[in-house]
């Protein structure tokens, strides 16, 4: 199979065909796309008359849609498989950023060229191709997925169900790479994860994440610090409930359950009315109280202090995201590295989630579960990609690496849209 003439540009060197069976290859090691001045310069630049966005920023929105296209999903956008984006259809993951394009690493053996090259003519920007390159996988996408599906039965000790962990895929390494809490984690438990093939097991703190007197005049904010009973938590941002047509707002589900009251500062914020099947959705209704359609941005990541919401979309692997915590504050530069990860805990799991990651700084703090991930396509809009439920990477409560709902889970699963202004 060939996806030179799609994928790869001119002159570069041709995927491996048939020198060696990938199940041969010990370690695996994919590099991140190296582009050129021209490249990079084009790339920040509009993609064309018609098309104001960076052309980095169409091209990893197009490579996550052509991704999406190949499999079947559910009405939340989820793939049916269980697997991670692409991998029932051969595609391993995908590296790279805006600002250096993508690579696609996949399996040869069972992409179907003609679907995929569809996929790519179809939502990839003409002008961003020669950007977009692909490589072959060293291991078989049949390896991978049991990997995965090895980590997602926590059968691997007796007391796997009790173990706080992330786990997803790494298209770099094609290992499924689990960050485990030590303090959940028995050694029997931890010397199982370390046995499994193709996962990479490394132990770290892991949890869910549990402004200041946000008020109901002109309809409450995302962004806002909410108060129960038993926790502090962030407001993530406000919708519309497609069923009735009225304002509410949406935060974490492990905030609490129906029924959970919540203050910001001395102002009643709402209660909880929608929370279902947690926790493999992360997320929460609340309703009884004003909403406006704006997010709080203060805080050291952002040159705006309030930020008024224009949409929602799912963000693409590689996009630079900010995050809206009540006790981080706005936090960017924050990459998406993969939409397919899982956060499991005595819970259960919530899976096909944001993970991200801010160059080894703080991405998420304690209380910031429930607020809002999102881009920013003028210096005062705000587009929302997700909703801020964990970390890893942590400690005493900050934490490197944020995982957080997708937008289009959140809206299929609720039933919402985000509310505009």
């Amino acid at each position: 199979m060939s996806l030179v003439a799609v994928a790869v540009p001119a002159g570069s060197a041709p995927i491996p065909t048939a020198a060696a069976s990938p199940a041969s290859v010990a370690v695996c090691n994919h590099n991140d796309p190296i582009t050129t001045a021209e490249h990079s310069k084009r790339l920040s630049q509009p993609t064309s008359a018609k098309d104001s966005r960076p052309l980095g920023q169409a091209l990893g929105e197009g490579v996550a849609a052509a991704v999406r296209s190949i499999e079947p999903l559910d009405a939340t956008g989820r793939p049916k498989s269980g697997l991670p984006y692409g991998l029932s259809a051969g595609i391993i993951g995908v590296l790279g950023t805006q600002e250096t394009g993508y690579k696609v690493v996949l399996d040869d053996s069972v992409v179907d060229e003609k679907r995929y090259q569809a996929a790519v003519q179809q939502n990839v920007p003409a002008a961003g191709r020669p950007m977009l390159t692909v490589e072959r996988s060293c291991r078989p996408a049949r390896s991978v997925a049991a990997a995965w599906k090895a980590v997602g039965g926590r059968a691997w000790s007796a007391d796997a169900p009790k173990t706080t962990f992330t786990a997803d895929l790494d298209p770099a390494s094609e290992n499924v790479v689990v960050e485990y809490d030590g303090a959940t984690t028995s050694p029997a438990g931890a010397e199982a994860l370390d046995n499994l093939d193709g996962v990479e097991a490394i132990p770290t703190g892991v949890a869910r994440m549990s402004r200041f007197n946000d008020t109901p005049k002109g309809g409450h904010w995302g962004g806002a610090r909410i108060t129960s009973a038993l926790k502090n938590c962030t407001a993530g941002f406000s919708v519309v409930r497609k069923s009735t047509n009225t304002r509410a707002s949406v935060t974490a589900g492990h905030c609490g359950g129906p029924g959970t009251i919540w203050r910001s500062g001395s102002n009643y914020y709402g209660t909880t009315s929608v929370r279902s099947n947690y926790p493999d959705y992360d997320q929460a209704l609340i309703t009884g109280s004003a909403y406006g359609a704006k997010i709080w941005t203060d805080g050291p990541g952002d040159s705006a202090d309030t930020r008024t919401v224009k949409g929602g979309d799912d963000p693409a692997v590689g996009a630079s995201v900010c995050q809206s915590g009540s006790f981080s504050t706005s936090l960017c530069g924050i990459t998406v590295r993969s939409l397919s990860a899982k956060y499991c805990d005595s819970d259960g799991c919530t899976t096909y989630v944001i993970r991200a990651t801010r160059n080894n700084q703080i991405a998420i703090i304690g209380g910031d579960s429930g607020g809002p991930v999102y881009s920013r396509p003028t210096a005062t809009s705000a587009t929302i990609r997700g909703l801020a439920f964990a970390g890893s990477g942590c400690n005493a409560s900050r934490c490197t690496t944020l995982y957080a709902e997708r937008y289009n889970s959140i809206a299929g699963h609720l039933g919402v849209r985000a509310l505009t202004g």
